[in-house]
């Protein structure tokens, strides 16, 4: 009569299949995890900063062109501090053993320091690629390393012991070396913090629990979904990359919603006298179908990323999404099979939660709808003070060795993280009106940070007293021709005669939207006059990036809407409730846009994550309420049994994201950030505005059912 009384007799049948096939199901369940943790084994990192890069960049159109001329090479800027006030016979001789031997790496295609064919020069015609300047009453030494596409992390380290048996302290910069970083922090998050996450995790389901025991359930599907994702990137051979490093955290802590909701309504099952079976058929009674929908909508806030214009952002958006998808199959199929079969609870030591959350309560009514208004309006403030900035360096905090060393070398040499000018001709790259307006542009980025022209290094080599007899014999282009065809000439890397086009190198000291911006003028106001004169590097890519995230934001969040509003839809099959459930969500979303430009917190590619994944998680908190709600038919009653797994959700989410605030990167700690404001600001709307909303709307429906029965 129990069964027949709550309804759930549809379910009896689901908890048969799983007493009846527990054995086989367990074989199944064991064998899918051992192949999943082969296919974590075989795991592979990527450190790559191009997966930041747009699929439509003009930047990267005009880089693409570039490197169709000019080796497409990662540059590595080393600055050695000789710690002496004089360039001694004894420094120089180690300087050219140091060129020597790194001019044996088979990584490196050239090398530009102040050592040529063997010996140690004071050469000014190269002080602005790499030499030796004194600086403070210091020696300081420049090596320009030019890798080749084989360069990797092993051999970074191996740069790195080289320059480390010289006996002097250095500083290393460039991209190369970025990616190598990057792979370090990588292999951290994806190693330790997805532990780290899921203890913090377990502490507070445990506080609300009351059990270790349950609160290990309620935590196993996430686990599991965490592990089959990233089984299933391993045995497809996809790299992990800094962004998708992020899928298993946010597997864990958001794919835990459900074995929380599914668990707890289980044990007060249990405590009501329903045995395992029953206790489960009845919490799938009660949240079954709504824990179906919660997964398709998390699953959907991460694939309405699918319209960002970046591969990895789509990438990471697959990979969430089968996550949570993982971890919804694990809660249904799981946490069954083991609270029927494998796990008991004794009744009597089933314990009732120390914070029950009704202190919420009080704030029910206008008090609610007032903190709403606040919010929104805190919205508007921060509205307009959104900034974009995103580059190589600002994905680091500014206390690591990535950041200190770009601003020493930055202090010395002018800039650091290198931009280029790229120039073509339709005629003749040598055309003196075009070496004009060139050395002009030159003079004007000079305000900037360093700049490596190829024109000024040809007019020192024509200079040299050789040089000057030569040009009386042979035509200025043949003489550069056959000069920079000798080997270790860093010019024919910078200039083409046969496709009339010249690199030149920008070492900006700083490197923001605004700096971007002034450059770009500076070049696009140079006439061409039949020349092609553009500016680029990874730093307008990003550029390009950024300036397409509002645009792209705003399509994702009328995306998840429309996509959650039809989910509701279906849900409740009632359109005022569907409305309702909405409020909290989209308050939420614009309350998060505004804190970044009230906090400072950028907008880029991983903070803009945020936005559709914290609807995704934001709208399982309003399925939860408002379908039990709906269910009881009593708000009071649907509150009792939502509001501690919504608090331990939020308080546990934004705690389990907590251990990215302890990475290096900026991105990381961002994203902590914005995850704390989110959760904390949608489980309180969720427990205060919108059961005021939802008490408004059974006072009505009574209403209307009274005046239809007068």
């Amino acid at each position: 009569m129990k069964n027949k009384k709550l309804g759930h007799l549809k379910y009896t049948r689901f908890t048969d299949l799983m007493q009846k096939r527990s054995i086989p199901y367990l074989i199944l369940f064991i064998t899918m995890m051992i192949l999943a943790l082969v296919g974590i084994a075989r795991l592979e990192t990527d450190s790559n900063l191009l997966i930041f890069m747009p699929n439509h960049s003009p930047s990267k159109d005009i880089m693409d062109d570039m490197n169709d001329i000019f080796e497409n090479e990662d540059e590595l800027i080393v600055l050695l501090h000789t710690g002496k006030d004089t360039l001694d016979m004894a420094l120089q001789e180690k300087i050219v053993a140091l060129d020597d031997t790194l001019n044996t790496l088979p990584c490196l295609s050239y090398i530009v320091s102040p050592v040529m064919n063997g010996e140690f020069i004071d050469l000014q015609l190269i002080e602005g690629l790499s030499s030796a300047k004194k600086h403070q009453g210091e020696w300081k030494i420049f090596f320009s390393l030019f890798a080749d596409s084989t360069i990797n992390r092993q051999a970074i380290d191996h740069i790195g012991k080289i320059l480390s048996d010289t006996g002097m302290h250095y500083d290393i910069s460039g991209t190369a070396f970025i990616q190598k970083r990057v792979v370090d922090i990588v292999e951290t998050v994806t190693t330790f913090l997805p532990l780290i996450a899921i203890f913090l995790v377990f502490l507070i389901f445990r506080s609300q629990l009351m059990s270790s025991k349950a609160t290990f359930l309620a935590i196993i599907p996430a686990f599991v979904g965490a592990i089959w994702v990233m089984g299933l990137i391993g045995w497809l051979g996809v790299k992990v990359s800094i962004i998708t490093a992020i899928a298993p955290l946010f597997t864990l802590v958001i794919g835990s919603a459900d074995g929380l909701h599914f668990v707890s309504h289980y044990l007060e099952g249990r405590q009501e006298g329903f045995n395992k079976k029953e206790a489960v058929a009845r919490t799938l009674h009660l949240v079954g179908i709504p824990m179906v929908i919660t997964t398709i909508t998390s699953a959907g806030g991460f694939l309405s990323l699918l319209v960002m214009d970046t591969n990895a952002v789509q990438e990471l958006a697959y990979y969430c999404a089968i996550g949570v998808g993982f971890a919804g199959l694990a809660t249904w199929f799981v946490l069954p099979l083991f609270m029927i079969n494998f796990v008991s609870f004794n009744q009597n030591k089933i314990k009732k939660p120390r914070i029950t959350g009704h202190f919420f309560q009080k704030l029910w009514g206008w008090p609610s709808i007032v903190i709403a208004v606040v919010v929104i309006a805190l919205g508007f403030v921060g509205f307009h003070n959104v900034q974009t900035d995103f580059n190589q360096l600002s994905l680091f905090k500014k206390n690591t060795d990535v950041v200190q060393s770009a601003i020493t070398i930055t202090d010395v040499q002018g800039g650091s993280m290198p931009l280029y000018v790229f120039v073509q001709n339709k005629e003749n790259i040598l055309d003196s009106d075009l070496k004009e307006r060139i050395a002009t542009l030159a003079d004007s980025l000079k305000n900037f940070g360093g700049v490596i022209s190829p024109y000024d290094i040809m007019d020192g080599i024509l200079d040299q007293p050789g040089m000057r007899m030569m040009r009386y014999f042979s035509p200025e282009r043949q003489i550069l021709s056959d000069f920079i065809n000798q080997d270790n000439m860093p010019l024919k890397h910078m200039i083409d005669f046969d496709n009339e086009a010249i690199k030149m190198t920008i070492l900006p000291a700083e490197i923001n939207t605004a700096s971007l911006k002034k450059l770009k003028d500076i070049v696009d106001a140079v006439p061409d006059d039949g020349a092609r004169i553009d500016i680029t590097g990874m730093s307008y890519i990003m550029e390009d990036l950024n300036m397409s995230m509002v645009i792209n934001l705003k399509h994702t969040m009328i995306v998840s809407i429309i996509v959650m509003f039809g989910l509701l839809l279906i849900t409740f099959m009632r359109l005022r409730p569907s409305i309702f459930s909405l409020i909290p969500v989209i308050i939420t979303s614009w309350f998060l846009y505004g804190f970044l430009g009230i906090s400072g917190v950028h907008l880029t590619v991983i903070s803009s994550l945020i936005f559709s994944i914290a609807m995704g998680i934001n709208v399982d908190y309003a399925i939860h309420l408002t379908s039990v709600s709906l269910e009881l038919n009593s708000v009071e009653r649907g509150f009792e049994y939502a509001v501690r797994p919504i608090m331990s959700n939020a308080v546990g989410l934004a705690l389990g994201m907590s251990v990215l605030f302890f990475t290096p990167l900026t991105v990381h700690r961002d994203v902590g950030i914005l995850i704390w404001v989110s959760m904390m600001m949608s489980m309180f709307l969720s427990l205060t505005l919108l059961p005021t909303i939802m008490r408004w709307y059974f006072e009505l429906k009574k209403k209307t059912v009274e005046n239809n029965k007068s």
